[in-house]
């Protein structure tokens, strides 16, 4: 399953939660900290979350109304290598 598609199956399990770091092949080309991407059914919106390395607190905190605005903001490119 690709991201996207990962993205898009938060809408049917909005307990799950969609994590990404930097060593999972591809990597995000606007953040180098972990992000976290949750669908908040109440709102319609997903919330990305950007997290510190070491303690693991909040530093930012976004909101889309689409899996296309997630993926664009996220601006994923492969790992070479």
């Amino acid at each position: 399953m690709n991201i996207r598609e990962k993205l898009e199956q938060l809408k049917q399990n909005p307990e799950d939660v969609y994590s990404h770091s930097q060593s999972e092949g591809r990597f995000s080309k606007n953040y180098t900290n972990p992000v976290e991407v949750k669908y908040i059914p109440t709102e319609d919106v997903f919330q990305l979350r950007v997290f510190d390395m070491e303690g693991g607190e909040q530093l930012d905190s976004k909101k889309f109304h689409s899996v296309d605005e997630v993926m664009d903001d996220l601006n994923f490119e492969r790992n070479s290598g």
